[in-house]
C-alpha cells in the first residue's frame, strides 16, 4: 500500500518543476531521496545510540582479552 506526501515550494521551484516533468521522473526522484534521507537518519540514530552507551554494555567483559590473546597465540 501506499501513501501521499505533499510539501510547497517556492513559486519559482514549481514552474522550474513543470518544464523538467518530461524529462525528470519526479516521483522516481524524490521517493528514492526520501527513501535514502529516511536511512541515513536511521543509521544517525542507531550510531548514537551506540555510543551512548557504556563500552562494558557493548562488548561482553572479558572478549578484548579473549581477542587479544586469540590474536598473539595465532603467531
Amino acid at each position: 500500500m501506499s501513501g501521499v506526501i505533499s510539501f510547497k515550494v517556492p513559486k519559482e521551484v514549481k514552474e522550474k518543476y513543470e518544464k523538467l516533468k518530461d524529462v525528470i521522473d519526479w516521483p522516481a526522484e524524490l521517493r528514492t531521496f526520501v527513501e535514502e534521507r529516511i536511512r541515513k537518519a536511521e543509521r544517525s540514530g542507531i550510531i548514537r545510540k551506540i555510543l551512548e552507551k557504556k563500552p562494558r554494555e557493548i562488548l561482553p567483559r572479558g572478549s578484548v582479552v579473549a581477542a587479544i590473546r586469540e590474536d598473539r597465540e595465532g603467531d
